[in-house]
């Protein structure tokens, strides 16, 4: 069963967002995981709703970090929050993704381990495609994880 994740973003970083997507692309195509973020919403859909029972249905929340992300009321104070109490009840798995330099150390985050590697932000590798390949390899090492504790609880 695919491990359903919750793409928490700001919009100022569509792009770095959108080479994400590309690098999850095998994930996807091979069932490992689904992925969900705004952008699914359809017209006319209920906002607030939409990202609320996506968030509730989620398995892994993705938190991509930067300045912008920390500053948006609605990603960090509503969606992360939300989070953090799902996470401290056992329901979900907050993985930070680290896509530009910030203050992210001081913050709740700072208690998980973060991507790409020793959470060094993407924008700071030459090679940000060698930085998205470490995400996508620590996904799939955590989708495999969590597909081997539930099939232990199942025996």
């Amino acid at each position: 069963m695919a491990d359903r994740v919750f793409i928490s973003y700001s919009h100022a970083d569509d792009d770095l967002l959108d080479r994400l997507h590309k690098h999850l692309a095998q994930l996807l195509r091979d069932g490992t995981i689904t992925a969900w973020y705004d952008r699914e919403i359809t017209a006319g859909g209920r906002v607030d709703d939409a990202i609320e029972g996506e968030l509730e249905s989620a398995d892994i929340f993705l938190a991509c970090v930067s300045p912008d992300w920390i500053d948006s009321n609605y990603a960090y104070e509503k969606e992360f929050k939300r989070a953090l109490e799902r996470e401290s009840q056992g329901t979900a798995v907050i993985v930070p993704v680290i896509f530009r330099p910030c203050d992210w150390l001081s913050t709740p985050l700072q208690q998980f381990r973060a991507l790409p590697k020793d959470g060094k932000a993407i924008t700071e590798f030459t090679n940000q495609d060698v930085a998205l390949l470490d995400v996508v390899t620590g996904l799939r090492a955590l989708a495999k994880q969590r597909s081997a504790q539930i099939e232990f609880k199942g025996n």
